[in-house]
């Protein structure tokens, strides 16, 4: 697929920092563990065009300014994260990876691609979580959505809603620079989120839906999105985890299919809204 034109069509202007990334896993992925010896031949494919896939799903959230701001957790060899941080460069990223070799996996890539919009914070989403807060009604609901998408099976929307403030537990915080003084750090913020709230969440195959809820959901700002890649057990997960997303203050919980690319298989999406 090196060669193939739909990766242009894709991919856009991401395309050359993503065709070094694509080389540097070819080179280097298998051996360091990031991917496996039957994705070696369709790293496009099964990697970046799927992560990429989450494209128009964060450019329909309608965050704007400040509010682009994404969580990628358990970011591992840089799927979703990288791929993210590449085609949306006035979005700010950050990589949140508990495990220190891939941490220095994504150091090593974000450096190599020149990413300034990127922050890699070394720890689990649950221990950088805001503290306190308090709870209020409402919901938050989109009228507009890419792909085709239909509601689970449960009304996420019945349970209260709310968010909650303070500061995360920075002690797992890795500051990357990347080498480059444009870059913003964690030390100053930089544009970035230091509350511990972001306008997305965004993971890739990280754990069923009754765990990520909990994980992913207190990291978003009210209404605020998570969009989570997952596999065709997508609405049973999300049915199964019904009580848990209630509880973490998650609305209108669907699952759509997302196009990954002409001629190649489309995967799935979860979107929950945060309630306000």
């Amino acid at each position: 697929m090196d060669d193939s034109p739909l990766l242009e069509t894709v991919l856009g202007p991401a395309l050359e920092p993503l065709r070094s990334f694509r080389d540097k896993l070819g080179r280097e992925g298998l051996e360091r563990g990031i991917i496996g010896p039957r994705d070696q031949g369709i790293i496009w494919e099964r990697h970046i065009l799927n992560s990429a896939a989450l494209v128009p799903f964060i450019l329909d959230s309608g965050r704007e300014g400040e509010g682009r701001t994404i969580a990628d957790v358990g970011s591992g060899g840089g799927f979703p994260g990288v791929v993210l941080a590449a085609c949306l460069p006035d979005w700010l990223i950050t990589l949140i990876e508990p495990m220190e070799r891939r941490v220095e996996w994504l150091r090593e890539v974000v450096d190599e691609l020149q990413l300034r919009n990127v922050r890699i914070v070394r720890g689990r989403a649950e221990d950088l979580q805001p503290t306190g807060g308090s709870r209020q009604g409402g919901r938050h609901r989109v009228s507009r959505r890419p792909g085709r998408c239909h509601q689970a099976a449960f009304d996420a929307g019945a349970g209260p809603a709310g968010s909650t403030t303070g500061m995360p537990a920075m002690g797992h915080d890795e500051r990357q620079d990347g080498g480059h003084s444009g870059t913003p750090s964690l030390s100053t913020g930089g544009g970035f989120d230091d509350h511990g709230r972001y306008g997305i969440v965004t993971c890739r195959a990280v754990a069923p839906m009754t765990k990520l809820a909990g994980w992913t959901l207190p990291l978003l700002v009210p209404g605020g999105r998570l969009i989570a890649l997952k596999g065709r057990s997508a609405e049973a997960e999300i049915t199964k985890a019904a009580k848990e997303i209630r509880k973490y203050h998650g609305v209108d919980a669907r699952v759509c299919e997302a196009e990954v690319g002409e001629g190649l298989e489309a995967t799935h999406v979860v979107l929950i809204d945060k309630g306000r």
